[in-house]
């Protein structure tokens, strides 16, 4: 059924969107990025379906309570509208149509982002297991195969390099033309780097192999200096959730409960910071901990 609305809504809105396609290549991009084999027509021809289903519901549902509430309420149906409801009723299809249409387009950029982080989180180590293939004297196609097979070990970095078998084994590509494919859609920029310095590396002449050797170095000297700041990060964090919502509010928790049982504060001042205030503070924290790991 699924399959027979995206046909659909391909029919209804491709042939739109495919004389349009160089209008939208971020999202062709991003599709890429994401593994979400679609073209970015069928994709926005979707996205255009789905966005007009949700304006039409959200119609119907205005519809559907305005009735109900004039029967609870007991008054004429279509002498309720007025002017609010005429404004009403096309800002919320519009912001229907708009939420869903652009949830599409930014759902492959967050899956981008999100393959980016697993890729970069094994990229290091999957950078050791290169340069100590290629230390052994290991060509580097083999290298990048075997790599392709051990998606249990390095994850998201054995996908990328299934592309680079894909492209040589089933399309017939080269291998350093493969390594340009993959360096235009991998999500994560140190990915990129790492192929674009292979790729000039063997144009230029020179041995893949010792590169590989260096880059494993650079990628983990950098990755041992991250986890430090991020070390000295967590240590500062620490210091400022003990003080301000450790120390801090259990002082004034102290305080104002003298104050309410002597009549001079209220409860209400009291429970706010306890079920409003630390809470929300600690999920504060939390917030910045996961943005910075």
């Amino acid at each position: 059924m699924s399959m027979d609305l995206h046909e659909l809504a391909s029919g209804l809105f491709g042939e739109y969107f495919r004389k349009r396609r160089a209008k939208f290549s971020s999202v062709r991009e991003h599709l890429m990025s994401a593994r979400i084999y679609v073209p970015v027509e069928r994709w926005l021809s979707s996205a255009v379906f789905y966005a007009l289903i949700g304006a039409i519901v959200a119609l119907i549902s205005y519809v559907l309570m305005k009735g109900m509430f004039s029967l609870l309420l007991k008054f004429d149906f279509l002498s309720s509208f007025g002017m609010f409801d005429f404004i009403l009723i096309p800002t919320g299809i519009l912001t229907a149509f708009c939420s869903v249409f652009f949830s599409f387009c930014f759902f492959p950029k967050i899956k981008a982002w999100e393959r980016r982080g697993k890729i970069e989180a094994f990229l290091p180590y999957a950078l050791g297991y290169i340069s100590s293939m290629a230390s052994i004297g290991v060509i580097p196609y083999e290298i990048f195969k075997k790599l392709s097979e051990m998606e249990g070990s390095y994850g998201e970095v054995s996908m990328e390099a299934k592309q680079i078998v894909r492209d040589v084994e089933v399309l017939g590509f080269d291998f350093i033309t493969a390594l340009r494919n993959l360096t235009t859609v991998t999500a994560s920029l140190q990915m990129r780097s790492f192929l674009q310095g292979a790729v000039t590396t063997a144009l230029s002449g020179g041995e893949m192999g010792p590169y590989f050797i260096n880059a494993a170095k650079m990628y983990m000297e950098e990755r041992r200096r991250k986890y430090g700041d991020f070390i000295t990060m967590l240590g500062l964090f620490a210091e400022f959730y003990v003080v301000g919502l450790v120390a801090a509010p259990l002082l004034i928790m102290v305080v104002m409960a003298i104050m309410c049982f002597l009549g001079s504060a209220s409860l209400s001042t009291l429970a706010a910071i306890v079920y409003i205030i630390i809470p929300l503070g600690s999920a504060g924290f939390i917030f910045l901990i996961a943005l910075y790991s």
